[in-house]
């Protein structure tokens, strides 16, 4: 599946998950696509924005209490002929998610999340069209995801977690295991959580034109990160947090090619011109190091005004061993529009980013055999900034139930602009 499709619409329909706590399979970009929604912590109904507790409790709820939910995303970028010259990378994705979790004890919860993608994309199209692949549109465009573990209150004031991943896709498996280390103090304003996860992937290797010759290979992830969640006032409260990411393996993704044009070709979507399929000189795989290390610091914090209206800001530092950097500006503002009833967001995103230093967006040599070690035209790992505008709104039908529906759009200055919605209801019992 593509990329921008993890990055895009799963990152985006789990609201607030971040790039270092995903598996291995996105390492194109670095969460650019990603216009996740950031929760009300710990806010009820009848709560006004802004006025949440900490995250998380000692207790965790009454035994044989939980909460059940749906979520449906729908993601969409075109491509106008920017980005990479020589692919087209427009993308849709459909994915339903389930959630639920119970209360076993009042000290013990459990949860699982399963998901499903419905992919199609112009890297899927073009496998098809030449002769021999063995992908078609019925059995290249699917992904199922499944999650699921377990919270333990150890007393009033700590949790430990742990949880299981798997998940497949045509060309693609991932496996992964992780826990966490959570503590209240100071009568519970303030919480240091700690959170580690590996996961262990192995993919087919189909190069654009559908070569399978090469195999399979695999794909490892290391996720480290601490959160630091205080209450300030009673009105205001803030998170930061720093992620650290460490991944090995076959980092490139195999239906990117790089094409070195010399400087005489016209650009053409698809790499599958007359020109690009008959002089294999032409064109090379993407080629990218074997291991990468990410870091990222993220912080945030919101304050209440009047007794319907919360104000927010949050930010994002981001850098790799790659050369990518970036960071990231998100104001954001909730209010009630009908007290109790219906609520509101709107926030705005500000993303800028440095190119990968083995990134090109044109190579002029004339073969293959002449390109550097490492090369990708991958558009992700380019030099962009984006802008985005997001809108969410909350209907709560009762005090256990409510029905949520987003909507994102996000232009970015490489062309490559994407849209993102959701419908999703949960409630309690």
């Amino acid at each position: 599946m593509h990329q921008l499709a993890k990055l895009g619409a799963a990152l985006a329909l789990l609201a607030g998950v971040s790039l270092a706590q995903s598996s291995g399979r996105p390492v194109g970009g670095t969460g650019a696509t990603a216009t996740a929604q950031p929760q009300v912590v710990g806010q009820s109904p009848t709560q006004a924005p802004g006025s949440g507790t900490a995250p998380v409790k000692g207790s965790l709820g009454k035994a044989g209490t939980g909460h059940l939910g749906f979520r449906l995303g729908y993601y969409n970028n075109g491509d106008a002929g920017d980005g990479n010259p020589f692919l087209d990378e427009s993308l849709t994705v459909i994915e339903p998610v389930v959630f639920y979790d119970y209360n076993l004890s009042d000290s013990t919860n459990l949860f699982f999340k399963f998901s499903y993608d419905n992919v199609s994309s112009a890297s899927i199209e073009r496998l098809n069209s030449y002769p021999g692949t063995q992908q078609s549109g019925a059995t290249g465009d699917y992904y199922f995801g499944l999650d699921g573990g377990a919270t333990w209150a150890l007393d009033e004031d700590a949790r430990v977690s742990a949880f299981a991943h798997a998940s497949a896709e045509y060309d693609y498996r991932s496996f992964g295991l992780g826990g966490s280390y959570a503590r209240d103090y100071d009568g519970d304003s303030t919480t240091l959580k700690f959170s580690g996860s590996a996961y262990f992937d192995s993919l087919d290797i189909i190069r654009f034109d559908g070569d399978e010759t090469e195999g399979s290979d695999n794909r490892t992830a290391l996720n480290l990160s601490g959160n630091w969640y205080q209450v300030m006032t009673p009105r205001m409260h803030a998170e930061m947090g720093v992620n650290l990411t460490l991944q090995s393996g076959f980092l490139e993704t195999p239906y990117n090619g790089v094409v070195a044009d010399g400087g005489t070709i016209t650009p053409q979507n698809y790499l599958a011109s007359t020109a690009l399929q008959t002089d294999r000189n032409t064109t090379g795989f993407e080629e990218l190091p074997s291991s990468r290390a990410r870091l990222t610091l993220h912080g945030r914090v919101r304050r209440m005004y009047g007794e319907s209206t919360a104000l927010e800001l949050g930010g994002r530092l981001y850098g790799d061993d790659w050369g990518v950097t970036s960071f990231t500006v998100e104001p954001a503002c909730y209010f009630w529009l009908v007290q109790d009833r219906l609520r509101a967001r709107v926030g705005y995103r500000f993303y800028s980013q440095t190119a990968a230093d083995d990134y090109q967006e044109r190579y002029s040599q004339a073969t293959e055999a002449a390109l550097p070690e490492f090369r990708t035209q991958d558009a992700d790992l380019g030099d962009f900034s984006s802008h985005g505008l997001g809108f969410r709104f909350d209907y709560f039908t009762s005090s256990a139930s409510r029905w949520d529906f987003t909507f994102d759009y996000t232009t970015r200055s490489d062309g490559l602009d994407y849209l993102f919605g959701s419908i999703g209801w949960s409630t309690s019992f």
